[in-house]
């Protein structure tokens, strides 16, 4: 059985005048991912900005969470990824991706126009409930489909490069971090070692169990 990895926030520590903050800073911290492989972090912080940036606005959460537990990632550093994508930064990110779709697909100026951005830009989670008439308010029924696949292209590309982005930026500085906290870059040393040898055990129980079968 896997042990449950306590956080250092409830193991017991020579009491302090600020103890009871400091707890809750590391238990913030923990909770984080401080003690986790910078690798491991900077992951789910690039897959969270990733969602935060792709075309499917009112979904980013949802995403979030269903790639974080896909991926065995940290929820909560998934889904503070996303914030990076709000109506200021998605309104040079949507017009270049749209552009970068009508591009790639082939399609001109005319004959796929461009699109209103505020009514894009100010969508909220409800259009699911009416998502057809919320499509169209954006695309328009005139080449509604050229712009909708050029919107989906071109935003979910950029998107990706985005997280590629986020994520070796945040890998640096966590790498930074461990260099000048070496006892958190031990710690998370051992969480890897740890979780490289459980998986290794699985890996050997699922041979044992093929060669028995």
């Amino acid at each position: 059985m896997n042990r449950l990895h306590t956080s250092r926030a409830f193991r017991r520590r020579k009491l302090h005048r600020w103890k009871w903050r400091r707890r809750w800073k590391i238990l913030l911290l923990d909770l984080l991912g401080r003690e986790q492989p910078p690798e491991r972090v900077a992951a789910a912080i690039g897959v969270g900005v990733a969602v935060g940036f792709s075309p499917f606005v009112g979904l980013h959460l949802l995403l979030a969470l269903g790639l974080a537990f896909l991926f065995r990632l940290n929820k909560i550093d998934t889904v503070l990824g996303t914030f990076a994508g709000n109506a200021p930064t998605w309104t040079p990110i949507f017009p270049l991706g749209y552009r970068l779709g009508r591009a790639l697909l082939g399609y001109d100026r005319r004959t796929v126009p461009r699109l209103d951005w505020n009514v894009l830009l100010h969508a909220d989670v409800t259009w699911i409930f009416h998502p057809i008439d919320s499509l169209h308010r954006v695309f328009g029924h005139h080449s509604f489909w050229p712009r909708l696949l050029s919107f989906l292209v071109g935003t979910t590309i950029l998107a990706i490069f985005i997280g590629f982005a986020a994520y070796g930026i945040v890998h640096s500085l966590l790498q930074l971090y461990h260099r000048r906290h070496p006892r958190v870059a031990i710690r998370a040393a051992r969480r890897r070692t740890g979780e490289s040898g459980e998986f290794q055990k699985e890996e050997l129980k699922m041979e044992e169990g093929r060669t028995e079968d």
